[in-house]
């Protein structure tokens, strides 16, 4: 249960939130939630303190089957078998033709609303939750087709 929750893309795009939400916090949030600053940074770095406590908690429960604090390799390549393998490919193909249009598209926006300072941390972070909304759902698509 906790190796899922671990390996979930929902983590991950909550980490990558937490993480455009500090440096939203840090670098251009309005002088208006000054008051706040400190406290949502405070409670990021917690919820990202916890996340790596609980990798060790399930590294410690389970030493054979370890999750990496500092992994070069994403959690979600589950490359057990040869028909794993082929679907990482294929969902690593789609994220590959989704940065290829959206990295221009995400340029062209800063560009054009480059007068909004928060444009540029959007645009990550909708390139990045994009990238681990389509591999899970290219992932999961075939392994329903393998289960029916």
């Amino acid at each position: 249960m906790l190796r899922d929750i671990l390996r979930s893309p929902l983590t991950a795009m909550v980490i990558l939130a937490l993480t455009i939400g500090i440096l939203w916090v840090h670098y251009l949030a309005p002088p208006i939630l000054e008051a706040y600053h400190d406290k949502f940074k405070t409670g990021a770095l917690l919820l990202l303190g916890l996340f790596l406590v609980l990798i060790l908690i399930h590294n410690r429960r389970h030493p054979t089957d370890k999750l990496s604090l500092i992994s070069w390799t994403p959690y979600e390549f589950k490359e057990e078998d040869e028909g794993m393998r082929w679907i990482t490919l294929q969902a690593c193909r789609k994220v590959y033709v989704f940065y290829y249009v959206a990295i221009p598209i995400g340029a062209l926006l800063i560009m054009v609303f480059r007068s909004y300072s928060f444009v540029p941390l959007l645009v990550l972070f909708v390139m990045g939750a994009g990238q681990y909304w389509l591999y899970w759902w290219e992932v999961r698509k075939y392994l329903r087709q393998e289960e029916g």
